[in-house]
């Protein structure tokens, strides 16, 4: 598999699409899973919009990254608020970098995305520590690689209903 990016032009992406997109994280998320699985999985509300943010800037930005925060905060029944501002930090950082990011092989990406990914999870550490709770332990910080590790396929999934198909 090369990590190239695709030398093709897309068709424009519909806001449906985003949409769906968000809402099966949404409901992945709210998968019920035995108790100790769930520390492997990365967080996909986050890589679905570090993914939009990097290749849709206009269409997903920080206030929808605040937005799906509220919305995993509220899902998970944590601390509200905790997603909403790693989400909205990681979109900001990512938002910042946009036009080096969508030139970044999927390779480049990925250690990018590792980085972003493990600046959410120290944000909701702090966060939590700073609200009373005890620190989970250094597996907390095992999903951003899973996540990175995932990044090129995720990039390759969602490009599938944007190329063109010859006839």
């Amino acid at each position: 598999m090369s990590l190239d990016r695709p030398k093709e032009l897309l068709k424009p992406v519909k806001r449906r699409f985003i949409l769906l997109t968000f809402v099966a994280a949404v409901l992945v998320e709210l998968v019920p899973l035995p108790h100790g699985s769930t520390r492997w999985l990365p967080d996909f509300i986050g890589l679905l919009i570090l993914y939009w943010v990097i290749n849709q800037p206009r269409r997903v930005n920080i206030g929808i990254a605040f937005m799906m925060g509220i919305i995993a905060d509220v899902s998970t029944a944590g601390l509200f608020g905790q997603h909403a501002l790693a989400y909205s930090v990681t979109a900001f950082l990512a938002l910042s970098r946009q036009r080096q990011l969508v030139m970044f092989n999927l390779g480049q990406q990925a250690l990018v995305v590792l980085g972003l990914m493990l600046t959410n999870q120290i944000i909701m550490v702090v966060v939590r520590m700073l609200t009373g709770s005890a620190f989970v332990g250094w597996s907390y910080f095992l999903p951003p690689l899973i996540g990175a590790l995932l990044w090129p396929l995720l990039t390759k999934l969602m490009l599938i209903p944007y190329r063109h198909h010859s006839v």
